[in-house]
């Protein structure tokens, strides 16, 4: 049995007639199933941008201390089994077809119970809670997917720690169309007498995220009220972490490029000296868990002439992020070739907004990416030519990237962004055309 085939089958959401949010089902599924779920110890972690790099980062930190580490995210880059990792390595399809094969008859007596059918999400995360129940890790970093009230991962009943990374305004249809409103989706990981770390600093999602944790009696500890001067070095070829804590100054070298790094670093430094006690680990091993995090897509180098990155920024703050650690370098190259597709329920214009003012001026190569949910070509056209781009439009994104590869000389900058399919569907053909 093809277990891919199977999960590319579920439907989206769980029902056929849209978004079904709640916890019933998961809860029930997971029931039928031995309730895997109540035997890790679990750091869980929402928000808006961060949230990935950061369970990275903390991830890598704790392999290098010795410990069997699980690490379940979303969505995947370049296969589906990158989403449930143990030790650092990819879900084997082998176990997989097995565990599916169980998971599937859980999903079909849930449906012929009456509590409907499961979704994507749900039976993926069903799917990880078994893969890491066979393999037994010390400690599972565990990444929300949409949300965290209502998302799937929200079953875990008692995290050693619930991490916030940042609030902004994504996915308003479902989440809210306000910060306070997503702060409230986010804040629902929070559980009674526990612990939550958060970057987020607007005070308007900060308030609900204070009252949630001071309703729930829990220990709230703000990463810039433990760390302050938080900064990158920025450099495009090598970035470093700067932060001082109780008067004493710190350096850390990181292996993911961007400004914005510089704040999931931190996190990840202050969570697991938070959990020190339970997991400790040694100086190096926190050095070498900064270093050597490898996480794809993500400003990801993959040539130096051109200077090619791929960054799967997906919402207004993720792009400003990637813009603002480009704008700095910007004027190193002769010329910047911006690969870019978005989904329709994004706000292209201010994704868009953030490349204004470069110089050299970006030139836009537009395309539809394969997701459903693309935004069509003419919403794209539509906006480039209103922010007065110098702009192109192609049949595909592999046909924009063979046109950069084209026409780009070894002092140029290229860049792939604006979803994580853009960047995977841009990103082959990159890797494998010789400039």
């Amino acid at each position: 049995m093809d277990p891919y085939s199977y999960i590319n089958s579920l439907s989206l959401f769980g029902t056929k007639g849209g978004y079904n949010p709640g916890l019933k089902r998961i809860k029930k599924l997971l029931a039928y199933l031995g309730n895997p779920e109540q035997n890790f110890n679990v750091i869980h972690l929402a928000g808006t941008n961060g949230k990935g790099s950061t369970a990275a980062f903390i991830e890598n930190i704790y392999r290098q201390a010795g410990y069997k580490t699980a690490l379940y995210t979303s969505p995947h880059f370049y296969h589906f089994n990158e989403r449930i990792k143990v030790n650092g390595k990819a879900a084997s399809t082998y176990l997989l077809k097995d565990l599916i094969k169980e998971l599937k008859k859980a999903v079909e007596k849930l449906k012929k119970d009456g509590f409907g059918e499961a979704s994507f999400f749900e039976v993926v995360t069903a799917l990880a809670f078994l893969y890491f129940e066979f393999h037994q890790p010390d400690i599972v970093i565990l990444e929300t997917g949409l949300g965290g009230r209502l998302d799937a991962t929200n079953v875990i009943k008692k995290p050693l720690l619930s991490i916030i990374t940042t609030i902004d305004i994504e996915h308003s249809k479902l989440l809210g169309n306000s910060q306070s409103e997503i702060a409230y989706e986010k804040a629902g990981i929070i559980k009674e007498n526990s612990k939550v770390l958060t970057a987020v600093t607007s005070q308007e999602a900060l308030s609900v995220i204070e009252k949630t944790a001071a309703e729930k009696s829990t220990q709230l500890i703000k990463l810039t009220q433990k760390y302050d001067k938080i900064k990158s070095s920025g450099g495009l070829k090598k970035n470093y972490l700067y932060f001082s804590s109780s008067n004493k100054k710190y350096k850390y070298k990181l292996s993911l490029l961007g400004m914005y790094q510089a704040q999931n670093a931190a996190l990840a430094h202050l969570a697991v000296n938070i959990l020190k006690s339970e997991f400790p680990f040694k100086k190096e091993d926190l050095q070498k868990g900064l270093s050597t995090v490898v996480w794809p897509g993500r400003m990801q180098k993959i040539s130096k002439k051109p200077l090619t990155i791929l960054d799967g920024a997906h919402n207004p703050a993720a792009v400003k992020a990637l813009a603002e650690s480009l704008k700095t370098a910007a004027a190193e190259f002769n010329n910047i070739h911006l690969i870019f597709s978005a989904l329709n329920d994004k706000d292209i214009v201010n994704m868009l907004s953030c490349f204004l003012n470069f110089k050299p001026k970006i030139q836009l190569y537009l395309a539809e990416n394969n997701s459903f949910r693309t935004s069509t070509l003419a919403e794209l056209e539509k906006t480039a030519k209103s922010l007065n781009f110098k702009y192109q439009l192609f049949s595909s994104l592999s046909q924009a990237a063979e046109e950069v590869v084209k026409v780009s000389k070894k002092d140029d900058l290229i860049l792939a962004a604006g979803s994580f399919s853009t960047v995977f569907e841009s990103g082959i053909t990159l890797m494998t055309k010789k400039f």
